[in-house]
């Protein structure tokens, strides 16, 4: 018995492909950049600034919408560009950038500026680390690597929120965008630790070992579009949730918003940290369409219980949901995509348009939200958010998301020239 409950945790914790350390440790960098950065940039812009919630709600909105145009390029870029970790370092400079022209007093021309560069160089971003995950470990090992690296991800995010809350309470507020800019400019210079050649260019893409290339008219099928709908409205509803939770408590409490939000970040981010690292076990266990359409329904509970919320505690306690929906997706939706894309060399493409479907819904729910909350308040535009979520769990019961882990189909090995 002992053999067997060791047998896992020891395939768990043994480094299994090279490069392995410094992936995860770039995944922990820059994990609190791609999720504490929205939020705090709202909070900074109402509470600081004192901007209204309308003209947050449009400046955020931009950066989901630079976000939104770039994404489907960078997931092509990532898969044409054989060379993942130098064209890492050049995004995270580029964040880096974005970052540095938040602090001071801004105008709105240089917030919108630094706002595309922060979506621009995130849309390249993801997809890189996705195709670094799938050159690394293969189709088979994916899901597994996906859960250390969104392990990863999710406790830098938890580390860098409580370093925020610290900040935010000791010295000024703006030097969070600094530290955020630092973390993921470092960042880049790991992903150069990566061995050279340990990145398969065929099986970053999931081509097959002849490297031929399926055309994207092929692959973007009536299912594909009906999974990618699901995936917009349920961030349509979700995006603006937690910067609308920090309004909330701003506008009730002594505390110094930014550590308010930083404190939500780190309950989310510890329950997504927790539940990444069990997905693929999940997933082998039940399959993806049960733990799916969990996540889905989470998300309208979520929204109702922030609608009757007051207190700090009951929102923290709130986030919970959050924490365990946004975690188990950050695993399933690259499975998902994996499995769509399989064999096809068109992965980090995908990737690039399911963000993009992240992004519009992120966009419209930044513009809906902020303008909502200034005619009916704060409380009625969370139930419209979790209305909007009730839609996408329907459509995620009649079919979004069938794909599934199938343990028996034969995985891609790295028979191409690696990547050098």
């Amino acid at each position: 018995m002992p053999s067997m409950i060791h047998q896992p945790f020891g395939r768990f914790l043994q480094p299994s492909f090279p490069g392995r350390l410094p992936f995860l440790a770039i995944n922990f960098l820059v994990g609190d950049i791609q999720t504490g950065i929205m939020p705090l940039l709202a909070v900074d812009l109402a509470y600081s600034l004192h901007w209204k919630a309308g003209r947050v709600g449009e400046v955020l909105a931009f950066g989901n919408l630079a976000l939104l145009l770039a994404q489907p390029i960078g997931g092509m870029v990532a898969d044409r560009l054989r060379e993942k970790r130098f064209t890492f370092l050049f995004a995270s400079a580029l964040f880096a950038w974005g970052c540095l022209a938040l602090l001071g007093h801004p105008s709105l021309t240089r917030v919108l500026l630094a706002q595309g560069f922060i979506g621009v160089s995130t849309a390249v971003m993801i997809p890189v680390l996705s195709a670094m995950a799938m050159g690394l470990s293969g189709k088979e090992r994916f899901p597994h690597v996906m859960g250390l690296a969104q392990g990863a991800n999710h406790t830098g995010s938890v580390a860098g929120a409580l370093i925020v809350g610290f900040l935010a309470r000791h010295w000024n507020p703006e030097i969070v965008f600094l530290f955020y800019g630092l973390s993921a400019f470092i960042g880049g210079l790991v992903a150069l630790f990566i061995p050279r050649g340990a990145i398969d260019p065929l099986l970053s893409r999931e081509a097959r070992p002849d490297g031929r290339i399926v055309s994207l008219q092929a692959l973007l099928k009536p299912s594909v579009f009906f999974f990618f709908l699901t995936i917009f409205l349920f961030f349509v509803a979700n995006t603006a949730m937690l910067p609308l939770a920090g309004e909330k408590l701003a506008s009730r409490l002594p505390e110094p918003p930014g550590e308010v939000i930083a404190w939500a970040i780190v309950v989310t981010q510890t329950v997504m940290t927790v539940l990444s690292l069990l997905t693929p076990f999940l997933l082998r266990l039940v399959g993806s369409r049960p733990v799916f359409l969990v996540c889905l329904l989470l998300l309208p509970a979520r929204g109702f219980f922030l609608s009757v919320a007051h207190t700090q505690t009951e929102i923290l306690e709130i986030q919970i949901l959050d924490g365990i929906a946004t975690g188990i997706l950050s695993v399933l939706l690259p499975v998902l995509v994996s499995d769509i894309a399989k064999g096809s060399g068109r992965f980090n493409a995908m990737i690039g348009f399911m963000g993009a479907m992240i992004s519009a819904g992120g966009f419209l729910s930044q513009i809906v939200a902020g303008h909502l909350a200034e005619l009916a308040g704060i409380d009625r535009t969370f139930l419209v958010l979790a209305a909007i979520a009730g839609v996408a769990f329907l459509l995620g019961v009649t079919g979004a998301g069938r794909t599934r882990i199938s343990p028996s189909d034969p995985p891609l090995e790295p028979l191409s020239s690696p990547e050098g």
